[in-house]
């Protein structure tokens, strides 16, 4: 299991550190830490893998579960979603686990995290949390100068697996060229494309445990691509 950054001289922060060792039991009492996480993005026509690895967790940013069901996937174990998801985003989709992801925490949030909670129910970071989460994997934001000043949340949930210490993270469903949702390709706006190469040719460069069946992802990041 890879360690807790901010120990031993790497980065991140002692509160990241606990932040981290908090998140990593609420994954514990779930099923989640030790095994291979397919991470599913929503980007058009993803490349699922076949077959895919044994006993994986399936994993979705925010709304990619509608293309989970297009594509004959089950239900997620974890789903991460924002602060202002509202039911009919997720409607019709069965929602397990949720990583919630808040501006800020809330008043209850804080009291379960002094007695060593991350949440009740569901497990929540901050806005600022993830991008340490991105900082302490990578080194940087990556940011390009223009609309936006960091990666993705798909490329957020990469790094906070690998900060979780997850042993394999497959990647489908996520793009740094094609526009549109897979399960709404009416939505034209295709964001973060220099900030999210940046960051998965770092993770790739580190030689971190993430593989992607996306073929063209992988010859622009030097990601490996994903074999069973």
């Amino acid at each position: 299991m890879n360690e807790v950054p901010g120990e031993n001289g790497a980065e991140g922060t002692d509160v990241l550190g606990d932040v981290i060792l908090l998140q990593r039991a609420w994954l514990k009492r779930r099923g989640l830490s030790d095994r291979p996480w397919l991470i599913l993005g929503a980007a058009p026509k993803p490349a699922i893998p076949d077959p895919l690895p044994a006993n994986v967790a399936h994993v979705h940013v925010k709304y990619s579960g509608h293309s989970a069901v297009k594509n004959g996937l089950p239900p997620a174990d974890l789903t991460l979603l924002l602060h202002k998801t509202t039911a009919k985003d997720v409607a019709g989709l069965e929602i397990r686990n949720v990583l919630r992801m808040r501006r800020r925490l809330s008043r209850l949030t804080r009291l379960t995290r002094r007695v060593g909670v991350a949440g009740l129910g569901e497990s929540v970071i901050t806005h600022d949390e993830r991008d340490q989460f991105i900082l302490c994997v990578v080194g940087s934001l990556f940011a390009s100068g223009g609309r936006d000043q960091r990666p993705s949340n798909g490329v957020a949930m990469i790094c906070y697996a690998l900060a979780m210490g997850v042993p394999r993270i497959v990647v489908a469903g996520v793009s740094l060229e094609a526009d549109g949702y897979d399960y709404d390709p009416s939505i034209r706006n295709r964001r973060h494309q220099a900030e999210d190469r940046a960051a998965l040719r770092e993770i790739a460069k580190r030689g971190l445990p993430v593989e992607t069946t996306e073929t063209a992802l992988a010859e622009m990041t030097g990601l490996p691509l994903y074999r069973p």
